[in-house]
């Protein structure tokens, strides 16, 4: 039997980024869709906003990809891009927690699918340092350089930033100077996809998430990208019966006639402790 091709085969599909996140959807897509996928030319995405805080980032993660995939689709002349977003929460103390949203536009079918992850962070964040010593411990602590950093020194001419620091002795020099200064000194992980090899690798997996999606045909009208939109709650509690907030189903949907299909998890009764009723 032959294999149903991919309606993508042969296409190009436009990853809006600027820090070669396009590799990382390559071997996925050309697997599973037969697509390339490429960066566009001249796409300035740090215009929306960046990790480092130069430039504010004003937009939900959701409508920040939305306007770079867009922008990526417009630049390159096509109709299929990709876009991610990644956002860091501290957890009031007990941490950071990451999200990363990667979103599809496919706008010959009028197609949009998001797919997006959350968990914690293990790498320290960073934060203000008095000393070159500080600084090597983070550096160690991180990983850098695989791990890269930013540094940023508010001095008597107000904000400077410095990026895409190389080795571990020019983070000393740099650290060095801006202490020098006098200034409020911060040293940050550096979360941009091409310095950061675990938030890479997060992008990656969702990549493989979306290929597999849009391998997926609507069991109705036979789109592509029939997979979860939405999760059904309300677990029935054991012991009283109510709807808890646990999810009882998955529901799977097409983007393009609406179709819709429920998957029911194996659980069928939740514990007494996740009850609003009975464990207020």
């Amino acid at each position: 039997m032959t294999a149903r091709r991919s309606p993508y085969d042969g296409s190009a599909i436009v990853f809006a980024t600027m820090h070669d996140k396009q590799r990382l959807a390559d071997d996925s897509f050309a697997e599973l869709l037969g697509a390339t996928v490429v960066a566009p030319e001249h796409l300035d995405t740090d215009q929306f906003g960046t990790f480092a805080g130069d430039i504010p980032r004003t937009l939900s993660p959701y409508h920040a990809a939305l306007v770079k995939a867009r922008l990526a689709m417009q630049i390159a002349g096509v109709p299929f891009a990709l876009a991610s977003e990644g956002s860091f929460t501290s957890m009031l103390g007990l941490g950071v927690e990451n999200t990363e949203l990667l979103l599809f536009i496919d706008s010959e079918r009028g197609l949009e699918l998001v797919e997006s992850s959350t968990m914690d962070w293990p790498l320290p964040a960073g934060g203000p340092i008095h000393s070159v010593a500080e600084a090597v411990a983070f550096a160690a602590a991180v990983g850098f350089p695989a791990q890269g950093l930013t540094l940023r020194a508010v001095g008597d001419d107000g904000l400077a930033i410095v990026k895409d620091i190389p080795t571990l002795g020019e983070l000393t020099g740099h650290v060095e100077r801006a202490l020098g200064e006098g200034g409020a000194v911060t040293l940050i992980a550096d979360y941009r996809a091409h310095r950061s090899p675990l938030r890479a690798h997060r992008i990656r997996a969702l990549c493989e998430r979306m290929a597999l999606r849009l391998a997926t045909p609507c069991p109705r009208c036979a789109s592509p990208g029939f997979g979860r939109v939405a999760p059904e709650r309300g677990v029935p509690c054991a012991q009283c019966g109510r709807a808890t907030d646990l999810i009882a189903a998955d529901i799977d949907g097409c983007g393009v006639c609406g179709h819709q299909v429920r998957r029911p998890r194996a659980v069928s009764v939740a514990d007494p402790g996740y009850c609003d009723h009975c464990n207020p």
